[in-house]
């Protein structure tokens, strides 16, 4: 399914239900996220913030609903126009040694280089 005439959403969210080993987490969300707009998710520890980001990363297969990335269900959507598209890069509690920030930012450039 393609969404029609959402020019103004990068990403969007139906009936979004997210979770863990059979445990729900985040149930029947409906969420738009606007194109060229800073969108900032706010919560209390453990109320499904980290969740969420995994979801629409495509890092977490919905049990339920659909997420669409520029009004295209983001699992029709080739890994490699997913990574020219989005990132994630989640927090952890000790950054890997020896790793610089432009290191970090040449790993972003990986699904524009070819095979040579």
């Amino acid at each position: 399914m393609q969404l029609q005439n959402r020019e103004h959403s990068q990403i969007e969210t139906h009936n979004l239900t997210l979770g863990y080993n059979g445990a729900t987490i985040i149930q029947n969300l409906d969420l738009t996220i606007p194109k060229g707009q800073i969108t900032a998710l706010v919560g209390a520890n453990g109320c499904g913030k980290s969740t969420l980001l995994r979801g629409l990363a495509r890092l977490l297969k919905p049990n339920k609903g659909s997420v669409y990335l520029d009004a295209t269900d983001i699992f029709k959507i080739s890994t490699k126009d997913i990574a020219k598209k989005l990132g994630i890069l989640t927090q952890g509690p000790v950054p890997p040694e020896g790793l610089t920030v432009r290191d970090l930012v040449a790993f972003g450039r990986f699904p524009y280089q070819n095979w040579m």
